[in-house]
């Protein structure tokens, strides 16, 4: 007499093929997710340099003749820190140059803490000119330059606003 056997339900081997086929699934998933999540900040930094470029403008078109008619809005990526004048507080105000310095001891904290370790170059051309550039560094969502030794190194971003006063 002969006994069939029934098979019933799943054997080890195929639980352990679908599950590598879900953790596999999952692991793509997570990669997204990252990649995504890169991608967002790299958006947002790219945002906050355009609304501390635009801050700036502002700041400038309010002392309109003190940024055409002198260089006290200009700035060197290897400048130091611009001091406080203290002005802006103080009971008479600010005098043109003064309120330049403060604008841009202000702006330079505000980038600061917007785009940590951001640097800005403000260039003056033909007297009412003004090229505006911060750079930052943002990671790579991807190893850009394919060396294993150095994978996922920070990448440079520029941000570059040209306006007329």
């Amino acid at each position: 007499m002969k006994m069939h056997r029934s098979n019933n339900g799943f054997t080890l081997i195929e639980v352990l093929i679908a599950l590598l086929v879900l953790a596999i699934g999952l692991l793509g998933m997570a990669s997204l997710m990252m990649t995504s999540l890169q991608s967002s900040q790299g958006a947002y930094l790219r945002s906050q340099a355009s609304v501390q470029a635009q801050d700036l403008v502002e700041r400038m078109r309010a002392n309109r003749d003190q940024a055409t008619g002198s260089n006290n809005y200009t700035l060197a990526a290897s400048a130091s820190a611009t001091t406080n004048p203290g002005c802006a507080t103080s009971s008479t105000g600010c005098s043109p140059s003064a309120q330049a310095q403060q604008d841009l001891h202000d702006w330079r904290a505000a980038l600061e803490a917007g785009i940590p370790g951001a640097t800005a170059v403000i260039a003056r051309q033909n007297g009412n000119e003004y090229t505006i550039t911060i750079e930052w560094a943002e990671h790579a969502s991807a190893d850009a330059d394919n060396d294993p030794d150095t994978p996922n190194t920070p990448v440079k971003s520029t941000f570059e606003l040209r306006v007329n006063l």
